[in-house]
């Protein structure tokens, strides 16, 4: 890490002014065992996704030369328990780092949800629907508004470290990652499954992660890849995952409240 590049938490000491944020400063935003992470995911997920939703739409008709060659439902197999080992030894990497580490654990406890979760997201819908303030335009229930501004919803809700969004993303990584391990771990193991449970408590595992695997799929390729990369605020796409890195100006567009954090740190430095 160079010597203008500094851990999130503000331990940067500038030079002209402590309480100014440069928006050219960089900041980490994702060390580098937690970009490993990241990249270890959408490895596997990529390859998880290409090998097990063909078996979910297999009379589509291009797809059926794919599995007309020889061994290629074999190879397929193969590939998708390949990346399936893989994708549970990074959760267990995941969950280490997250309870051993102090960088790991404050992530964690960034990550939890709260009431003003509930409150942005409530705020923020409101906000980009623009009805109240087309409402007051207009000249309905003006005395009220006018009066209580707050139902205005005039400025989107601001954020700290992680918004409502990421969130919700991060805890449906980690309640997917447990259904998806679970119920492809008995469909891996099908003697053990049968002897276990009811042939229909195995056929619910088959369900299970046949649509939890196409809402995952839906998920990443509708909210995730717009929130994080084709949200104009990012466009054409953040590098926080490739460089772990976040200037100042972004710091400040996208997590208001972190930088008022790091900002107040600073003053009390002086």
């Amino acid at each position: 890490m160079s010597a203008k590049e500094k851990d999130i938490s503000g331990s940067k000491t500038m030079t002209k002014n402590p309480s100014l944020i440069l928006d050219d400063e960089v900041f980490l935003r994702m060390n580098l065992a937690e970009r490993i992470q990241h990249i270890v995911l959408i490895t596997t997920f990529l390859i998880l996704m290409l090998t097990g939703l063909p078996l979910i739409f297999y009379e589509l008709k291009f797809l059926k030369p794919i599995f007309s060659l020889e061994k290629s439902f074999y190879v397929r197999g193969i590939l998708h328990r390949v990346a399936a080992s893989v994708l549970i030894l990074n959760v267990i990497w995941h969950a280490y780092y997250t309870i051993f580490t102090k960088r790991g654990r404050n992530n964690f406890k960034e990550l939890l949800p709260g009431l003003k979760d509930l409150k942005d997201a409530f705020e923020l819908f409101w906000h980009n629907l623009g009805l109240m303030r087309f409402l007051y335009r207009k000249g309905f229930l003006k005395k009220f508004l006018e009066a209580h501004p707050y139902w205005l919803f005039e400025k989107a809700p601001e954020f700290g470290r992680y918004n409502f969004i990421e969130k919700f993303e991060y805890w449906a990584v980690v309640w997917g990652s447990v259904v998806m391990i679970i119920s492809g771990f008995f469909m891996w193991n099908v003697e053990l499954s049968l002897s276990l449970f009811p042939l229909w408590v195995h056929d619910i595992f088959v369900i299970v992660h046949g649509y939890e695997a196409l809402l995952a799929f839906l998920a990443v390729i509708i909210w995730h890849m717009y929130n994080v990369h084709l949200n104009p605020e990012v466009f054409p796409m953040s590098k926080v995952w490739l460089n772990g890195k976040i200037t100042g100006k972004e710091l400040r567009t996208l997590h208001p409240l972190e930088y008022q954090k790091i900002l107040e740190e600073r003053k009390e430095r002086l």
